[in-house]
């Protein structure tokens, strides 16, 4: 039965990930850690590909509902691939996997109109093949033939009509040993039976098919003879059959199946009579839903079919339990499951319980009223009933207490769970003579007081789960017996009012801690705690460390405790050790996760890129604009192979961030805000392999346009952006208002018009090749600016105390060819004309001498309040003014504020602006000034812009 699920769960298990056009939607993984891999089932060497209807991000580029040509979305995979992975629509044509000789493991998922044997040419070595739709219009109506696959074992089918495959289907896959059906629309079970007659090898045999309500006899020549009986046995070593509700049974209508079998159905009336219709001589585990449940009819059909488990589903039961009129049969039984289904509650005879099924090793009882005494009662009554119990689940029903002594007579017992049972109080000695107990559940219970003595006895006990428990206090020692101890799930502390913050330490609870301690979660809920380590125990064992609560100090930061942790999961406001953020203790850590309850009020992170060790690093939840070193935080995780940023605020993403990502594989970036991401981003990202960009939402900038073709052309990374609240890509306008679409904006704003000529000639499209590589090979120094925008705004905002202060009024962009202009005419009309006097930075006096010329740009910008740029012809073949005019604009697009005037210093003609986005843009949407070339209008022109100047100063 587990097969069953496991494999239905993982057939249904698809990664829907848009594809911007036909062939554009592979992804190949030879890493088995990448999650992506797990639509293979976590195999390696593996190729997935997607083309679905567009359900993930919203940007209308040309792309496929269905892949047209299979062959050639595949063509760029090696050839020596051994697991397959696709989702596509349409029609499968002949060859289309032709060219993987070596593939061993074929995953489709789709509906199709037509596939042809052909299609599977050249697969001599497949041995699992499984063809699968969501079904959500019914099963898919094609043929299908499995002949050109001539080393299939395995075949999984799911949501395609049986009925028309051929009869002879399974009998040309000569070696074919699994069988797996789910959902194949039958009408009469004879239409598997019948298919299956004369398939000699099929040695696994599973069935799910929940609308088939009627079982009937077979319906074809091969099992009858003229006497009327069956003539052929089917000799298959497991078959699993899980159905709905019986309506009717035909007598003998599963005799062919053989006697050993997992059954599941619903029963309409008597179960027991259904079981005697089916032909069937022995039963391993049966599954069964009814109204009623007599406990004699377990026992009848225990005895009847040799089940060894059951699971049944009922509503009521017929009680008391009494063992005098019940048959032996359920003296074999192994495990039983009974789970209830409606209330009222009814009591349960424990005792007699257990006298009708001696030999249980398995006991899931739900969904009772437990008397506290009751177990104590059986050990008293027949200490040997429960001999050989190895597990017992007794979830959910209403135990108030466990009484002293309650389990005594369960020696073999090694997992118990008693979670969500109304439990509030525990008695001295309560789990005394459960010697060999290894599992100990009391979540979600009612528990407020451990005592010294709660756990005494379970020396052996290795997991304890008292998560989600109102705990007020806990006696010194109380975890002392607990020397084998692994795992320990304790929350949540709810010590009295007059405690804050709640103190525990771990070594009074514990007086040592145990050396197999590998698993501690320690909660005090919404509220502060102390974490106190106390023992400067060695561990034996790495440790994975959870902490939850508000704001959680930790002392004994240097203890060794702390340097065993290998995964370390915050769900708490901030964790410190002293003034610093834990990562800088658990230097060994190679999972951190860190989910902040406050984004904003929380600590220095840097010091998570002192841990070098670091594999997975998620944080969710946090201010990272906030931090004051977010350019450096992730540097030197050189082994970090997949970073999540979750709900983070961030105004752009640069490859600042990802310089030392070189072992990166996934990068998920669950967006808060708009941001700019810029291309530099992945350019360190060598392995990456999966990027998802979830709630993206970008500024209207032509820096962002690069993400668009990057998406569409790459093929080794899979990228999936997934914006629930839009239909289309948006993009925020420079006003902070407005959303545009961006495909759109892109068009019109950031298109070159020389894009013609690219199609004219094959010289001018060499001409644009040679401009644009130039022109990134220049510019590329150029990037690091987008580090320093945050930089420079971090320390200018640390500078400010509250209310920001500037060091200039005015950063004045000009180049240097006119800077007779500056000293003669600006200087003295501007700066030494006032009140107020303005201060103007200009590079030739007040850059820091011995600084980087991007460093010393990017303070001073942000050390103004305001920038204003004198364009001339000379401005605009100026790289240096390019970058000015750049950082300025990126500061315009984040404050939203008036900081940016524009002074033309001659006439520029239209067709020179055209090549120069970013100020045409500006040129559009923004008032500029004119240096007149009438000397009488001069003194109009400074008057007019020492106003402005002047006015945002008072501001």
């Amino acid at each position: 039965m587990v097969l069953l699920f496991s494999f239905l769960i993982l057939s249904l298990k698809i990664l829907c990930v848009s594809s911007w056009s036909a062939g554009k939607c592979l992804f190949y993984s030879d890493v088995e850690e990448f999650p992506v891999a797990e639509t293979c089932g976590g195999k390696t060497n593996t190729a997935s590909c997607h083309s679905c209807k567009w359900i993930s991000a919203s940007v209308p580029l040309p792309y496929s509902h269905h892949v047209t040509d299979i062959k050639e979305d595949l063509r760029e995979l090696p050839s020596n691939l051994q697991n397959l992975c696709i989702q596509m629509d349409g029609a499968l044509a002949p060859d289309s996997f032709a060219s993987f000789v070596s593939l061993d493991y074929l995953e489709i998922h789709g509906c199709f109109s037509e596939i042809p044997p052909e299609a599977f040419n050249g697969l001599t070595n497949v041995t699992s093949l499984s063809l699968t739709s969501l079904g959500l219009k019914g099963c898919c109506e094609v043929a299908l033939d499995f002949s050109r696959l001539p080393s299939l074992n395995t075949l999984l089918l799911s949501y395609y009509r049986l009925s028309l495959l051929a009869p002879n289907v399974f009998e040309m896959i000569p070696h074919l040993q699994k069988l797996y059906l789910t959902e194949v629309c039958l009408k009469d079970i004879s239409e598997v039976l019948c298919r299956l007659a004369n398939v000699k090898s099929l040695k696994v045999f599973n069935l799910y098919e929940q609308t088939l309500n009627r079982l009937q006899y077979p319906n074809c020549s091969v099992f009858n003879t003229s006497q009327g009986y069956i003539s052929t046995v089917l000799n298959i070593e497991e078959v699993i059959l899980d159905m709905g509700k019986l309506e009717h049974v035909d007598e003998g209508a599963l005799e062919v199946l053989g006697n050993q079998f997992e059954f599941s159905f619903h029963s309409k009336a008597d179960f027991l009579k259904d079981l005697s219709l089916i032909g069937v001589h022995k039963i391993i585990y049966l599954d069964v839903t009814v109204d009623v449940l007599n406990i004699d009819d377990l026992c009848t059909a225990a005895k009847l079919y040799s089940i060894e488990s059951f699971q049944v589903h009922y509503e009521t039961i017929n009680l008391p339990l009494t063992p005098t009129n019940i048959s032996d049969g359920c003296e074999d039984v192994k495990t039983i499951n009974l789970k209830k289904l409606i209330l009222p509650l009814n009591l349960l005879d424990i005792y007699s319980f257990f006298q009708i099924f001696r030999n249980l090793t398995l006991v899931n009882i739900a969904n009772y009223e437990l008397r506290p005494n009751d177990f104590q009662s059986l050990c008293a009554s027949d200490p040997q009933i429960v001999k050989q119990l190895s597990i017992m689940f007794l979830r959910s029903n209403k135990i108030d207490e466990i009484v002293s002594y309650q389990f005594m007579c369960f020696s073999d017992l090694e997992t118990l769970d008693l979670s969500s049972d109304h439990i509030s109080n525990i008695e001295d000695f309560a789990f005394v003579g459960l010697n060999n107990l290894k599992e100990l559940y009391l979540r979600s219970n009612k528990l407020s007081y451990i005592y010294q003595h709660t756990f005494s006895g379970l020396y052996g006990l290795m997991v304890l789960d008292l998560q989600e428990n109102p705990i007020i206090h806990i006696e010194s020692n109380s975890f002392g017996h607990l020397i084998s101890l692994s795992t320990l799930l304790l929350g949540d502390l709810n010590f009295p009012p007059d405690m804050s913050p709640i103190k525990l330490h771990l070594s009074d609870i514990f007086s040592i801690i145990p050396y197999n301690l590998s698993n501690l979660l320690v909660s005090s809920g919404l509220r502060p705690m102390q974490l106190v380590i106390g023992s400067n125990t060695t561990l034996d064992q790495a440790l994975n460390l959870h902490i939850k609560g508000q704001y959680v100090t930790i002392e004994d930061c240097n203890s060794s405790l702390l340097t065993s942790v290998i995964t370390l999961q915050i769900d708490a406001a901030y964790v410190s050790c002293g003034n610093e953020f834990i990562g800088k203790y658990v230097r060994l850590v190679v999972s951190l996760e860190f989910n902040s309850m406050f984004s904003g009020d929380i600590g220095d992170l840097s010091v998570i890129n002192q841990l070098v060790h670091l594999k997975t690093l998620k944080l969710a939840n946090i201010e990272l604009t906030k931090q004051p070193n977010m350019a450096v935080m992730f540097h030197n995780l050189t082994k970090l192979q997949t970073l999540i940023l979750a709900n983070c605020r961030f105004f752009f993403l640069d490859g600042s961030l990802t310089k030392d990502l070189k072992a990166l594989t996934g990068l998920v970036l669950i967006l808060k805000d708009n941001v700019n991401v810029l291309q530099n981003l992945v350019e360190h990202l060598t392995s990456l392999k999966y990027l998802n960009l979830q709630g993206l939402g970008l500024y209207c900038s032509c820096d962002n346009v690069w993400l668009l073709s990057w998406v569409k052309d790459n093929r080794k990374v899979q990228v999936d952006m997934f914006n629930p609240t839009m239909k289309e890509l948006q993009c925020l306008s420079y006003n902070g208002i407005d959303h545009l679409n961006f495909i759109g904006y892109a068009k019109e704003n950031c298109s070159f018009e020389i894009e013609f000529v690219f199609f004219a000639s094959t010289s001018a499209f060499l001409c644009i090749f040679i401009i644009v590589v130039l022109s990134y090979k220049f510019a590329g120094q150029y990037v690091a600016p987008f580090y320093h925008i945050a930089s420079g705004w971090f320390r200018e905002a640390l500078r400010g105390n509250g209310k920001h202060q500037y060091r200039y009024d005015v950063f004045v962009s000009y180049s240097a060819k006119d800077e007779h202009w500056v000293m003669e005419e600006l200087l003295p009309n501007i700066e030494r004309r006032g009140p107020p006097f303005l201060r103007l930075c200009l590079h030739s006096r007040d850059f820091q001498l011995g600084e980087d010329i991007v460093e010393n740009i990017t303070d001073s910008i942000y050390a103004s309040r305001q920038t204003l740029c004198l364009v001339s012809r000379n401005y605009l073949s100026s790289n240096w003014c390019s970058l000015e005019m750049q950082l300025a604009t990126y500061r315009l697009q984040v404050e939203h504020r008036d900081i940016l005037i524009l002074v033309f210093l001659e006439i520029i003609p239209s067709r020179w602006l055209s090549s120069h986005h970013r100020l045409a843009r500006l040129v559009k949407t923004r008032t500029y000034l004119d240096w007149p070339q009438d000397p009488e209008m001069h003194e109009a022109f400074w008057d007019r812009l020492w106003c402005k100047l002047s006015s945002n100063k008072a501001n």
